[in-house]
């Protein structure tokens, strides 16, 4: 049996001690001691190079290598330990073990995992959950690791797994352990193994929450996981390319049927790139405050969305809220074709004009009203959200909302016939405050779905166009 020394002498746990991730070759900020660093930040390896035993390295935040049948027994014996600990330090640390979610997060390969990681360590300081980290690496054989701790299956591969702890700081330096983190790493193509594993870890009495970040990727256990979780996240910021949302869409659309067809669903769906598109849709709904400005929507004749290249996702998002607000409709079937024409400007930006039909009540004796919507590629500038400008004209009126860096702040700039043009600074909010809203009863939108589903019939339509022009759109996510 392993060993660590602590200052009491060896500290054991039942079965098997774990080696703790080592801390890699990065030095601890200027003034912080290895003891007040926070361990989260360190790569993976095996062993451990600095002076902590592993109950300290726990409480620190460092990711202890464990074995995978193992985790609910080390986890056990590590808060116990830490509780301990705890009552001995005085007031260094405390131990306060909560949970309000099971939250199952997604990374695809190295670059991707680390990413996460970081997200994870801020979500963990605002909502303790019980975190399970899905790593999928991209060759069979993980580097990050030597095969210590690590479970080999009949199929001969390995799967590995580490625990560790999540804190937030308290005033005078204090840290608060309030939850722990289980990452259970496998290559791509035994993936599989990891939904059985995750089921034996899920908390009872509490909710499950899955994030990943893009459901059209080659994940074959997602359907079998997917339908058994309370909420859904994903993030259509993520793509580069209205075809990219349309695949969603359609992934989304099979995962939950129920939903597709407007019946309530057992499983909330929430989108980051939605929750990013918040101060867009208030401002613009900020400029028909007015009943005149109102009374315009009923004769609108026209909405241009601009955005820059990698941003048509948020703007098909965006046509889709209109379109699901101002009740306008775009053909089916066999007419879908006709509805759709893109063109390309000549310095090479593309642009897809669609012509809806408003099913709002019109006055007495008028003709049911057509609408042209615009959807226009920009040169790439700083904008919020990618979205660059959106204009609405009715008649003779017009309303413009614009993206744009003022002294390098983002800003929305609001041009109304009704009161004199404003500027409105949108500061963006952090993807870790997005997750944190999405677990939250501000993460619950119907209207989210609503505007996915039109956005992704409108990018059907010119999909369809293109493809009986003879040519077709590729696309990608990122």
């Amino acid at each position: 049996m392993a060993e660590t020394m602590t200052k009491d002498g060896p500290e054991q746990v039942a079965g098997t001690t774990p080696a703790v991730a080592a801390p890699s070759a990065k030095a601890a900020p200027s003034g912080q001691t290895p003891q007040q660093e926070d361990l989260r930040l360190r790569e993976r390896q095996e062993g451990w190079a600095v002076p902590l035993d592993r109950i300290e390295a726990f409480t620190m935040g460092a990711a202890i290598s464990v074995e995978p049948d193992r985790i609910e027994a080390e986890l056990m014996a590590l808060w116990r330990k830490a509780t301990e600990r705890a009552r001995e330090s005085g007031a260094r640390f405390a131990v306060a073990r909560a949970c309000l979610w099971n939250f199952i997060v997604h990374s695809d390969g190295e670059e991707e995992y680390r990413r996460t990681k970081q997200l994870l360590d801020e979500v963990s300081e605002t909502v303790p959950a019980r975190i399970l980290s899905l790593h999928e690496t991209w060759d069979n054989h993980s580097g990050t690791t030597s095969d210590t701790g690590s479970v080999v299956g009949d199929d001969g591969a390995p799967l590995r797994a580490y625990v560790e702890a999540n804190y937030r700081r308290a005033s005078g330096g204090r840290r608060e352990v309030v939850a722990e983190e289980i990452t259970l790493e496998a290559s791509r193509l035994h993936g599989q193994r990891l939904p059985g594993l995750v089921r034996g870890l899920l908390l009872g009495d509490v909710p499950t929450a899955l994030m990943v970040r893009n459901p059209a990727a080659d994940n074959h256990w997602l359907p079998s996981l997917a339908r058994e979780v309370d909420r859904f996240i994903f993030d259509s910021g993520k793509l580069d390319t209205g075809l990219g949302l349309l695949r969603v869409h359609t992934v989304l659309a099979r995962l939950f049927p129920e939903v597709e067809a407007g019946k309530s669903a057992s499983v909330e769906i929430t989108d980051l790139g939605w929750l990013r598109l918040w101060p867009w849709r208030t401002l613009l709904a900020s400029l028909f405050d007015t009943p005149q400005a109102s009374a315009a929507l009923r004769q609108l004749d026209q909405i241009i969305i601009e955005y820059v290249p990698g941003a048509e996702p948020a703007a098909l998002l965006t046509a889709g809220w209109l379109m699901g607000r101002l009740r306008l409709n775009i053909a089916e079937s066999g007419a879908v074709a006709t509805a759709a024409e893109t063109t390309t400007t000549a310095d090479g930006q593309r642009v897809v004009t669609y012509t809806l039909s408003s099913s709002l009540v019109q006055p007495r004796g008028s003709a049911k009203r057509q609408v042209q919507l615009q959807l226009r590629e920009t040169a790439p500038h700083p904008t919020p959200v990618g979205i660059a400008c959106v204009t609405l004209r009715s008649g003779e009126q017009t309303f413009v909302a614009k993206g744009q860096s003022a002294l390098g702040t983002l800003c929305v700039e609001l041009h109304s016939p009704q009161f004199p043009p404003r500027m409105q600074p949108v500061q963006g909010r952090k993807d870790a405050e997005l997750v944190i809203a999405a677990m939250g009863v501000g993460g619950r939108d119907p209207l989210m779905y609503e505007a996915l589903r039109l956005g992704a019939r409108l990018c059907r339509a010119s999909e369809a166009k293109h493809l009986g022009a003879g040519s077709s759109h590729q696309g990608s996510s990122r």
